[in-house]
């Protein structure tokens, strides 16, 4: 009798398709006494800061007049700009001429804003661009990452804020030229031998922080004012940058302006002071005809208090003189 085949039996095989998975998102971990290490350390940090900044303003301070000097000595004399660009947010359109936008925030560039520090003096500063382009760029702060695919202008295109620009010239009886660094040589040569205490790099050594310096040569200066995330300082560690404490040092000085280039596109810009106004010949005007008689047109020594108004006060100001024609 024949014995019967026993069939083979293939194991089973497994498909390709994809195993559900679960992922666990982790949000915060740590420990109260960590948390509390954090907290200590954040403080120390902004401890370290304001002590830094406060040792070079003491210093900057006793020889306030050679600096200032130094400064006055360098500037340009009667520089003539003609249909350059000043570009604002829409709610301060009705006043482009007006400055209390730079003191938004942590300010300007070469200006100090309100929410910086209480301890450290706010002052406003009106910015133009030599073109349209480097206007739009400066004005919306766009700055081209690593690994961005678009070019800053486009960037700044793709900005939805609403904006405002008028063409404007002028005449500034002082200016001080940030576009070469020759012009800080005398400046630089004052600050240099500043002193940094023991106890400030000792804080820095426990906090594993770079050790503080003060700047040797004109160039590293010129870096420090022109370099491009010039908010970190007045944002995270409450101190103005050294740009903003290069712009209250020309502010004292009694100049009008400071001409730099843009980081973006590399041509001219202006920060302008016009409280300097006051004494010299020094103006600033829209070059085309404004939509309403009481937008202020000119500013110069007779008028620089008007940059201090808002746009809601210009407003107000032209609704009570319609309201007594009537």
């Amino acid at each position: 009798m024949s014995k019967k085949r026993r069939k083979k039996y293939l194991p089973f095989k497994r498909t390709n398709k994809q195993k559900k998975t679960t992922v666990t998102y982790l949000l915060e971990l740590g420990t109260l006494k960590g948390m509390q290490q954090a907290k200590e350390k954040t403080t120390d940090l902004l401890q370290y800061h304001w002590n830094n900044y406060s040792e070079l303003a003491l210093q900057r301070s006793q020889i306030q007049g050679e600096l200032k000097q130094a400064l006055l000595k360098n500037c340009a004399s009667n520089y003539v700009f003609k249909k350059w660009q000043r570009t604002t947010k829409w709610k301060y359109s009705f006043h482009p001429l007006s400055t209390v936008g730079s003191l938004s925030y942590v300010g300007g560039r070469f200006n100090t804003g309100s929410n910086v520090n209480s301890e450290v003096p706010s002052f406003p500063a009106l910015y133009i661009a030599c073109d349209k382009d480097t206007c739009l760029q400066e004005a919306l702060g766009q700055v081209v990452g690593e690994d961005c695919p678009l070019t800053s202008r486009e960037l700044s295109l793709t900005n939805p804020q609403s904006e405002a620009t008028v063409s404007v010239s002028g005449e500034l009886e002082k200016v001080f030229d940030l576009r070469s660094s020759a012009h800080l040589e005398e400046f630089v040569e004052l600050i240099k031998d500043f002193k940094i205490s023991k106890a400030l790099k000792d804080l820095a050594k426990s906090l594993n922080w770079p050790q503080p310096s003060v700047v040797q040569q004109p160039e590293k200066l010129l870096e420090t004012l022109l370099i491009e995330n010039w908010r970190e300082a007045p944002s995270q560690y409450d101190i103005p940058a050294n740009s903003q404490i290069f712009g209250h040092l020309i502010f004292n000085a009694g100049i009008e302006g400071i001409l730099y280039p843009s980081k973006l596109t590399g041509k001219d810009c202006l920060a302008i002071f016009p409280r300097n106004f006051a004494v010299t010949s020094s103006y600033i005007a829209l070059d085309d005809e404004p939509p309403h008689p009481n937008i202020p047109q000119k500013i110069d020594s007779e008028n620089w208090r008007v940059c201090d108004l808002s746009s809601e006060e210009i407003l107000s100001t032209a609704q009570q003189k319609e309201d007594r024609a009537t």
